[in-house]
């Protein structure tokens, strides 16, 4: 029975009116036809349910028995589309009617073609929370790259997340469409996304080849400001009402080095703050003009899965109710033998209600290999979200690979390792070379090999060390790599591309030209060669020769020249990019020359110590707990005393806005932060901390740490490329560089190489490259561990007064301007001497490892605390048996006995910088980092108002 059939009853009963006495009988008539109409419709409603008790017949009725339907292929007798309940929780009186249909659908978008009959779904009764859909295509295409599944729901059609098993589609909903088909799918034009970081530019190019700019500067944050849950400012330099959309990127981190985990489940796991974070999120971008924002909270736990999901839901939904945007920045997922694992990020709720879902891919090259993890991954991904709202966030830069470790890094980094010019020949006592002689050339790096990776079409440079063990490989992107990479996704469709550093310095020359080919599907540009060495000789009137050689190659020549001043530059070429290196000058006089110009183009490098592994001194530690002469300072009475004595701290970033407000009530005048070096590395993360810690206010120490496996594989070769990258970051004008980081414990330096003359090698290298490009930074020798475990770990540990006693016999002195000293194990106030309830250590108290220090180096030079922190687990889960040591300490404590510690160091005159450690980190595991936090978890600062009132 149809719906058109029952309402055609009431005009049948009309036909029984006669003209005879027609007043009354109208009357009567209407009368009982309207009571008959009712009683009809009682009939049709609950209880009754009359309508599906006569037409039941015509729906299948689902149970526990018959729990699927189908409609059968009339070729082959098999279901071509199934409908199926789990037998279970098949529903209450659940039934279906299915038909199918090879009539074009209404109101499908014209980028979607069926490729199979359009299935109507009719349904009665109370349907099961999940419901099952199979559809077995009869011809299928060759490749089903470009196919998805679409459902109808009343006008709108929707992509409906799926998995493929042969040429069957199976899906899973909780929302039954009223149609369902498969289609073909039509590419769209690429989207670029490009991230804009703090003192970054817009250029032209840039801004004509992007759709979207995601600045970057605003953060979650737990209500404890007046700013409440969003906090920071944007990048500036974007344009709202430009040729681009403009939508801020919210972020976890300023640093990815330092990810803020607790804010965001903090905020996503509480109702309450989660809808306020919701509407500033909304607010703000209403606000700004903006098209909608990108959200990227990162390493969120998996057991916040559902949180999240609902989070991005209700975001989505109040995001779109005022017509703005709504992208996801989720990482890549992990294949495991169970299937693809997301984590806490739900791929298909994430994508049902998003505008765009950024998928963040590792750095690997090699996962691009036709077959392998890209295109395995985008076959499950495209089944999972929306192709029309895939964002693929890929890199620009080039990619240095150590120890299983991808690094991201600019082309000329990338070639850094080669080394510089290097001159030997004959020289006269004042230097100089007699024209006609010998000279051989070469450059002073690490070997290299050169070659193609034709697989993923991405060229490298192998490094190999002394014994010829492999250092590190770098991937150099040039715009025929990334193009590779672009166009694996152009079977899949995707919607567009994301570079989160193609405003950085440092991407080769060719890839913004190829992007831009790529977003106007354009055929690319392949041109990779091999890499060659182009030497040129040059006078100050111009070249005098130029050739052409391999890696490697020790060049020998023969300058038959007038006497003068020449300059050997060399760059590195694949025959379109060119990577200059630095140059050497040779002094040509046969006789006692007339000075002539030096010519500028490439300057002169600056001889530096040859640097080396080899113990320099006996090791012989003075014996233990022997006497050290000179007293302990007492503390006096007052608060820090003002001079050359300052304080500051250690961050996470020096734009981390947390802690320069921190800091800035604290009274605090200098930042740390932390680098690791490896080989390769630039300094443009360098440059960004200087920067910004200056145009903050504050003073800078970077602390510069390499890599222990590195430094063993290369020995001097290895020094003296560090030696070569602290006197490059001391160029952009650092306040104070610390050499490396507790080289006293295996963990930070080689196994079985500990020793104060080994370090003092590396100390010297680095003192001599850094003030031959600027004397004005301060150089602090890297502060040992305060440790007695020598004896219990030997060639593991070496302690730390043994590592100094070392250290000045091999005359480390020569080669610092400040001592760096480390403190982190107290459980008293800064000026005690006693009270330790572990025991009289001289590490335990302050005062007395200041005094060991002081004595040790003779007071030849201030000491300088790069490390003063004080662990309390107030706030967070009990401490580790390895730090159980201060389970008791507390907030109040901390903050006390910092204050008390400035105080004390102040009055001593021995002490040049103290460095809290630390202003805002958040990790808090077996190496609790936010335990020594000054900045508490509820966002208060307890310390910074004892060091404010200590002043």
């Amino acid at each position: 029975m149809t719906e058109e059939t029952f309402y055609e009853y009431p005009g049948e009963e009309e036909e029984n009116d006669t003209p005879e006495s027609i007043g009354c009988w109208i009357v009567g008539i209407v009368t009982l036809v309207v009571f008959g109409i009712l009683v009809i419709i009682g009939l049709f409603l609950p209880p009754f349910n009359l309508g599906e008790r006569i037409f039941r017949d015509s729906y299948a009725i689902l149970d526990a028995q018959n729990n699927a339907a189908a409609v059968i292929r009339p070729s082959t007798g098999q279901p071509e589309f199934t409908l199926s309940v789990n037998p279970d929780m098949p529903g209450i009186e659940f039934g279906v009617r299915l038909d199918s249909s090879t009539t074009s659908p209404e109101n499908l978008p014209s980028y979607l073609t069926p490729i199979a009959p359009v299935y109507t779904i009719t349904t009665t009764g109370t349907p099961p929370d999940t419901i099952f859909l199979t559809l077995d295509l009869e011809n299928p295409p060759t490749s089903l790259t470009n196919v998805d599944l679409y459902g109808r729901y009343g006008h709108e059609w929707r992509f409906i997340p799926y998995q493929i098993t042969g040429k069957r589609f199976n899906a899973q909903v909780s929302d039954l469409p009223d149609q369902v088909t498969v289609v073909s799918t039509e590419a769209s034009t690429p989207l670029i996304f490009t991230t804009l970081d703090f003192g970054q530019t817009i250029t032209q190019e840039v801004a004509s080849l992007s759709t979207v700019i995601t600045p970057v500067g605003m953060q979650p944050a737990l209500p404890t400001t007046p700013q409440r849950t969003l906090i920071g400012n944007l990048a500036g330099g974007f344009t709202l009402g430009a040729d681009y959309r403009v939508m801020p990127l919210i972020r976890n981190f300023s640093d990815p080095r330092a990810i803020d985990i607790e804010t965001v489940v903090g905020i996503i796991s509480n109702e309450s703050l989660r809808q306020e974070h919701i509407g500033q999120i909304t607010t703000f971008t209403l606000a700004g003009g903006y098209s909608g924002v990108m959200i990227d909270y990162r390493d969120i736990p998996e057991d916040q899965r559902e949180n999240f999901s609902r989070f991005i839901h209700d975001l989505a939904a109040s995001l779109k109710s005022n017509n703005l945007l709504l992208g996801v920045v989720i990482p890549s997922p992990t294949q495991t033998e169970a299937g693809w694992e997301t984590g806490a990020y739900d791929w298909q709720a994430i994508g049902a209600v998003s505008d765009y879902v950024k998928i963040e891919l590792k750095h690997d090259p090699s996962l691009f290999a036709p077959n392998g993890y890209v295109d395995t991954m985008m076959q499950w991904a495209i089944g999972q979200v929306s192709r029309y709202k895939i964002i693929i966030s890929l890199s620009a830069l080039s990619v240095r690979e150590s120890n299983g470790i991808f690094t991201p890094i600019t082309y000329d980094e990338a070639l850094a390792a080669l080394g510089n010019v290097s001159i030997e020949a004959s020289r006269s006592e004042i230097g100089t070379i007699q024209p006609g002689a010998e000279i051989r050339i070469s450059l002073d790096g690490f070997d290299a090999i050169p070659g193609i990776d034709e697989i993923v079409r991405t060229p490298f440079v192998d490094y190999f060390s002394d014994d010829n063990t492999l250092m590190a490989r770098m991937w150099l992107t040039t715009s025929d790599a990334l193009r590779f990479r672009m166009d694996r996704f152009q079977p899949y469709g995707v919607t567009g591309i994301a570079f989160n550093d193609l405003l950085n310095p440092g991407v080769a020359d060719g890839v913004l030209e190829e992007i831009l080919n790529y977003s106007m599907q354009l055929p690319a540009t392949p041109h990779n060669g091999l890499f060659m060495l182009n030497w040129r000789v040059e006078s100050a009137e111009g070249l005098v020769t130029e050739f052409t050689t391999s890696f490697n190659e020790e060049v020998v020549v023969t300058l038959n020249a007038p006497d003068g001043n020449y300059a050997v530059n060399v760059s590195v070429s694949d025959g379109q990019i060119t990577s200059n290196r630095q140059g050497a000058a040779v002094a040509l006089y046969a006789s006692t020359p007339t000075p002539t110009p030096l010519p500028t183009a490439t300057p002169t490098p600056t001889a530096t110590p040859t640097a080396t592994l080899e113990a320099i001194i006996p090791t012989q530690a003075p014996a233990a707990n022997a006497p050290i002469p000179g007293g302990i300072v007492q503390r006096g009475p007052g608060s820090i005393a003002v001079g050359s004595f300052e304080y500051g701290g250690h961050v996470t970033s020096a734009s981390s806005e947390r802690a320069i407000n921190a800091m800035r009530i604290a009274g605090m005048t200098w930042m740390k932060v932390q680098i690791r070096y490896g080989l390769g590395s630039g300094t443009q993360y360098a440059a960004e901390q200087i920067q910004a810690a200056h145009g903050n206010g504050f003073k800078i120490v970077l602390g510069i740490v390499g890599s222990p496996a590195e430094l063993a594989a290369g020995g001097g070769d290895y020094i003296r490329q560090y030696a070569a990258f602290v006197g490059e970051v001391a160029g952009l004008g650092p306040d104070a560089i610390e050499i490396w980081n507790e080289p006293n414990l295996d963990r930070e330096w080689p196994t079985g190489q500990i020793s104060g003359g080994n370090y003092t090698a590396l100390l010297a290298a680095s003192y001599q490259a850094i003030k031959s490009r600027n004397p004005g930074v301060m150089v602090i020798a890297g502060a040992p561990a305060p440790t007695g475990a020598e004896a219990v770990f030997p060639g593991q540990v070496v302690n730390d007064d043994n590592f100094i006693a070392q250290m000045m016999q091999a005359g480390a002195i020569n080669y610092m301007d400040c001592m760096g000293m480390h403190y982190n194990e107290g459980l008293v106030t800064g000026s005690a001497v006693s009270g330790d309830p572990r025991d009289n250590y001289y590490t335990r108290y302050l005062p007395t490892l200041l005094s060991r220090y002081w004595n040790l180096i003779n007071g030849q030079v201030p000491i300088c605390i790069t490390e003063l922190g004080y662990l309390t687990p107030e706030g967070y889960p009990p401490l580790t048996p390895f730090f159980s040591w201060a389970q008791n300490m507390t907030v109040a404590q901390q903050a006390a006995y910092l204050a008390d510690a400035a105080a004390y160091l102040s009055q001593t005159g021995q002490v040049r910088m103290m460095i809290v450690w630390n202003i805002d980190f958040t990790r808090y595991d077996a190496d609790p980092m936010a335990g020594y936090a000054i900045i508490r978890p509820d966002g208060s600062c307890p310390a910074c108002n004892a060091l404010a009132g200590a002043r």
